[in-house]
């Protein structure tokens, strides 16, 4: 059984966002709606949210096309060590 799906969770991914990158093009939303939305700012470019920053494994297709996609590169998936120290 991979990491991720292991009943230990040795592995969770995390979305982070570089919102000096994100200039709001909405790719994520496409991709991921459950994980991303995008929010208008006022005076700025509209950013990206993060809807659920740890998404469980069976999201990790449509997160990784989020990530993929995004035209500014504003996105990224981390593996975290989720193992017990």
């Amino acid at each position: 059984m991979p990491a991720a799906l292991s009943p230990k969770g040795l592995t969770a991914m995390r979305v982070v966002a570089d919102l000096e990158l994100c200039q709001g093009h909405g790719v994520c939303v496409g991709e991921a709606p459950i994980v991303f939305a995008v929010r208008e700012r006022e005076g700025d470019y509209a950013h990206v949210e993060i809807l659920i920053e740890s998404p469980e494994e069976a999201l990790r297709a449509q997160v990784e096309a989020a990530v993929r996609y995004c035209p500014n590169r504003a996105l990224a998936l981390i593996e975290d060590d989720a193992s017990p120290r």
